[in-house]
């Protein structure tokens, strides 16, 4: 069946999405009167079709939910660029929310989410160890932007960038979305909106950067990160080179990535996993489903989720790391990476997420794609 809308008024130089945000799937579909979001009814938990004007959950208060038609009664903030999110002014000084002190090139709702990009930023390309003898780990950030940048720094970010990308690409097949033709990849390790598609907000990857666990000059396991403000953080892609599997490097990495949100004050950590994965993420990593009402707290949250994929959370707090990084990464492990790869998923088992064609590597073809790539690279030099 092709997309329908529900909403009457259409506009047609507005060029709605085709897919609902919050399931990326087709079908009957409410219209954003502001963004050309589209949501379906039951996604959106709306039993009918609301009279009037109506703007879908990014577009409104975080804080009350709600929008003034016009944007005449209620003066309301910019999009943040950390949170992504938009408040009235009257709601956030009642709920005594301090807004930035000075006045940086980018728009930020609030002093904490000015505070908590300063703070990122003083991390980036810098290696901090995690009680593992040899392991370090680090964030990375395209700075394509930043024209301050010395050449020099701009250089080695962007080759260690490469070889984060080189180590997803081994790990996973392209993701292809049909306008482009463009591995999506590529612009979420590089921080970007998708070329010509600026204005559909699931294909906006600004604001993520890169953890990389680390042995020597070499990455074991590189995730990639992006923090929506103190109400939570995002973590769509992890991958473990295939020589390092099976030996913590996953666990070590989310030890290191969970107490660093936990000191920013970050409630939780979510995460899309295909039905196959999720007895791994709950048992291993202490993550659960997500509930409907907690889906609606974050329903205005750009977040990347595929197709068919459950919504998993991981709550933070600020007490949770008693235990030594030591401890973590010599508990025995309950799941075995190597024998998951082989016997639950198989050779070119695949997966549809968000309107994109994606597949898993079999244990062999990870191999011979890691070895390509060191040959490629060997080659360059």
């Amino acid at each position: 069946m092709g997309s329908k809308s529900v909403k009457k008024k259409y506009h047609e130089n507005q060029n709605n999405d085709k897919l609902c945000s919050v399931c990326q799937e087709t079908g009957y579909l409410l219209l954003c009167d502001r963004c050309p979001s589209s949501y379906h009814l039951e996604c959106a938990q709306i039993e009918t079709i609301p009279d009037g004007k109506w703007f879908c959950p990014s577009c409104c208060c975080g804080l009350c939910g709600l929008r003034d038609p016009n944007d005449h009664t209620q003066l309301i903030t910019e999009v943040c660029y950390q949170c992504s999110r938009q408040y009235h002014v009257n709601c956030m000084s009642r709920a005594g929310i301090q807004f930035p002190r000075n006045i940086p090139s980018e728009n930020f709702c609030s002093q904490s989410c000015f505070k908590l990009h300063d703070d990122i930023q003083k991390l980036l390309g810098i290696s901090f160890p995690t009680g593992v003898d040899g392991l370090t780990w680090k964030l990375l950030k395209s700075n394509n932007s930043d024209f301050n940048m010395h050449d020099a720094l701009r250089a080695d970010t962007h080759a260690k960038l490469s070889q984060a990308l080189d180590l997803l690409r081994a790990c996973f097949k392209p993701i292809i979305i049909e306008r482009g033709k463009r591995n999506i990849i590529i612009d979420i390790i590089n921080s970007s909106t998708f070329p010509d598609s600026s204005k559909y907000k699931r294909l906006d990857f600004h604001g993520f950067f890169v953890m990389v666990l680390q042995k020597d000059d070499e990455f074991t396991c590189v995730a990639t990160v992006r923090i929506h403000g103190q109400k939570l953080a995002e973590m769509p892609l992890v991958a473990t080179i295939f020589k390092y599997r099976g030996q913590g490097m996953c666990r070590i990495l989310l030890h290191e990535l969970t107490k660093m949100l936990s000191k920013w004050q970050v409630q939780r950590l979510v995460l899309p996993s295909v039905s196959d994965q999720l007895e791994f993420w709950q048992s291993v990593f202490g993550f659960s489903k997500m509930s409907t009402v907690e889906k609606l707290e974050i329903l205005g949250f750009p977040l990347l989720v595929f197709r068919g994929t459950t919504i998993c959370q991981k709550i933070l707090s600020n007490t949770m790391f008693g235990m030594e990084i030591e401890e973590v990464s010599q508990e025995p492990s309950r799941f075995n990476p190597k024998d998951y790869l082989k016997d639950r998923l198989g050779p070119g088992t695949k997966r549809n997420f968000r309107n994109l064609n994606y597949k898993l590597r079999s244990e062999v073809e990870v191999i011979r794609k890691e070895k390509k790539i060191m040959l490629e690279d060997r080659e360059k030099i």
